[in-house]
């Protein structure tokens, strides 16, 4: 397109933008390819997008004040790609201010285009209009969100020791966010119950909506239960970002049913104080359930803790002693809840990610007929991809090898630290040594060309998996979780850089780069954690249990290069007794590069130790396999034979397989 083409272009661009002809605006400019669009008209192609958004083609919205608050985000993704362009450009500043005062409904990012734009044009009165209105905006927030110890202050003064639903509050602003609206459902004038909203805000980036009147209501729980203080309980679901919570919008099941599940949940036991809410419980109507609205299949639920909050958000404590217990309504599929009945909930959990459960999706695959498509693998720690795509979704002035820094900061620690598993030691032994003598390997490389951009905790032995589970795998419910923690380092370092939205924010951590100094940082950090991590999580050290009867005897398998933890009876280990019964269970995945999965007995450990199996808490333990083998060495032919294996040893010194029948018999 030549400069006469493009001046006409912008000319009719221009006529349609003011008779609110946004589409043809939109259609008119996506039609040239856009390596060839130039700057000029992709900010008008932003600027189209963003009054489609707000105001629709022939001012359909008038002002009703609703927006789309997808093609908003992708009007300011467009901004992000001229960035380097329009930082000096009133015009760009301008579109970014009304941008992301509309996408994200908060003054503050605003506010910083908004001066910029009146810095660059101090004459604009527009500009100086939009400079007052988010300084409104500000101050309006401000006043909503209190100094959060001034507020609980207040609320402590204001409330009585009896006052329930006062402490509910406080609870629910300290741990969930502070709201400022609120549903309010008398349907049932006996049971009064209001639901509060809390809006998309960092480390949560979706709405959580909560209870507050639930827990005046005593559920019935049997005596022996009653240490467990479950009897009060309030209930809340997370929304998606774009979510419609209006009132109009509330009307139309599609955006309404949530709120009517989490209502429904919430009546039962105030209806009925026999029904007793807790953690997993399973809720469904009939048989096979209803689907919960037209446009999804989820049909029941289960309540779990509200884990992405952290574990103190799980329960309120009142002046009284009792509790008052948050559970999250996670709508299921069918299958779903099938499955949890027959398998239990930690069976359901461990088809997926927790992320994929916790914010409301009408259509997110089904945990259990969709187990291949969503490819959960519970032994990885962190992938390249997810840093990709965020790098790719939200423009990050960044390369893609950023993606890659915290897992080289992590796996480096874990090599100087030997917490290595020794199949991942046998395979690239020459990088771990390399790291360790400080050659200045770029582990980025590394895990991107070898290691397929992953980290797994079956790179690490039973201490390093045990830490990389608890602090890596971005369990939020821990008070520690690495990913968080870079973040937080990052926002630190780049205090008063302008966050165009709430999910650039959260991505703070890939601007951590690739430096000695944050090595050192990182490394630090990590040294606290994994010393908090052994004092308060890690029991039942299996290098604590040391096999005396191998003491003295020679190395057999000293070439081994698969786990080296096995399970064995002190008859074995101490006594140095022969082994007769080798069992090989599957371990969990998680742990598959340290314990081997053998457990090992003598075969007499009833006559020693008694009958029944009280002896495998005190005369069983991890133990090395390679001790084990030094005491018995007729055992290493049988090391890699697969998961379900069990030989016993016969009177005749032959090994036979044992099969288990349905009714535990065993059968040569």
């Amino acid at each position: 397109m030549n400069q006469a083409e493009e001046a006409k272009l912008l000319e009719q661009i221009e006529r349609w933008n003011d008779v609110d002809e946004f589409s043809r605006c939109i259609d008119a400019i996506e039609a040239i390819p856009e390596q060839e669009r130039g700057y000029l008209l992709t900010l008008k192609l932003s600027r189209a997008y963003s009054n489609l958004a707000v105001l629709s083609d022939n001012s359909a919205h008038g002002e009703d004040g609703e927006v789309d608050g997808e093609l908003l985000r992708h009007a300011i993704r467009l901004l992000e790609s001229i960035r380097s362009q329009g930082e000096n450009d009133p015009y760009w500043n301008a579109r970014m201010g009304y941008s992301c005062l509309m996408a994200y409904s908060s003054a503050a990012t605003a506010y910083e285009y908004a001066k910029r734009w009146l810095a660059l044009a101090p004459d604009d009165p527009d500009a100086q209009k939009l400079v007052l209105d988010c300084e409104k905006y500000l101050e309006e927030e401000k006043a909503l969100e209190l100094d959060l110890q001034e507020r609980t202050e207040i609320i402590r003064e204001e409330t009585p020791d009896d006052d329930i639903l006062g402490f509910v509050r406080l609870h629910i602003d300290q741990y969930f966010g502070v709201y400022s609206e609120m549903i309010h459902d008398d349907s049932d004038p006996e049971y009064p119950l209001d639901i509060v909203i809390i809006a998309p805000r960092l480390e949560h980036d979706y709405y959580t909506l909560v209870t507050i009147g639930l827990s005046r209501c005593r559920m019935n729980f049997p005596e022996e239960r009653r240490e467990e203080k479950l009897e009060r309980a309030e209930l809340l679901i997370n929304l998606p970002r774009d979510w419609k919570l209006t009132k109009a919008d509330c009307r139309e099941e599609r955006w309404s049913w949530p709120i009517r599940m989490l209502l429904a949940t919430a009546r039962f036991p105030m209806e009925d104080p026999e029904v007793g809410l807790e953690s997993r419980t399973t809720l469904m109507e009939g048989e096979d359930g209803v689907p919960f609205a037209k446009d999804t299949d989820l049909r029941g639920a289960i309540l779990l803790w509200p884990g992405p909050f952290g574990q103190d958000a799980f329960a309120c404590c009142l002046p009284d002693g009792e509790e008052v217990n948050f559970y999250q309504v996670i709508p299921l599929y069918r299958e779903e809840i099938q499955y949890k009945l027959e398998r239990g909930a930690d069976a359901l959990l461990d088809l997926c990610p927790d992320e994929s459960l916790e914010v409301i999706d009408p259509h997110r695959l089904n945990v259990v007929t969709d187990w291949e498509k969503i490819g959960y693998d519970p032994a990885e720690m962190d992938n390249a991809e997810t840093h990709l795509k965020k790098i790719q979704d939200l423009h990050l002035p960044v390369n893609e090898l950023a993606a890659y820094n915290l897992m080289a900061f992590y796996l480096g620690w874990t090599m100087k630290r030997g917490q290595m598993s020794n199949p991942f030691l046998s395979r690239y032994r020459e990088v771990v040594e390399a790291v360790r003598s400080g050659e200045g390997l770029d582990l980025r490389a590394f895990i991107r060309d070898e290691l397929n951009g992953k980290l797994s905790t079956q790179f690490f032995d039973r201490r390093g998996s045990s830490f990389a589970q608890w602090y890596a795998q971005d369990n939020r419910s821990n008070p520690y979780v690495y990913r968080r923690d870079c973040r937080n380092i990052a926002l630190a370092g780049l205090e008063g850089r302008t966050w165009s939205s709430i999910a650039e924010e959260e991505a703070a951590y890939l601007f951590l780069s690739y430096t000695e100094q944050n090595r050192w940082s990182i490394e630090q950090l990590l040294d606290e954690r994994f010393e908090a991590f052994l004092k308060t999580e890690f029991v039942d050290d299996p290098e604590e249990r040391v096999a005396q009867a191998a003491k003295g005897k020679p190395a057999v398998i000293s070439d081994w290069d698969g786990p080296l933890v096995c399970y064995a009876s002190d008859r074995v280990a101490q006594d140095g007794c022969k082994v007769r019964l080798i069992d090989r269970l599957f371990p969990e995945r998680e742990d598959m590069g340290w314990e081997s999965g053998w457990a090992l007995y003598s075969g007499d450990e009833d006559e020693v130790y008694g009958e029944g199996n009280e002896y495998y808490k005190s005369h069983c333990g991890y133990y090395d396999i390679r001790d084990i083998c030094r005491i018995d060495p007729d055992i290493i032919p049988f090391l890699n034979l697969p998961y379900g294996t069990t030989q016993m040893l016969g009177e005749d010194g032959a090994w036979y397989e044992v099969i288990d029948e349905d009714e535990g018999e065993e059968e040569a």
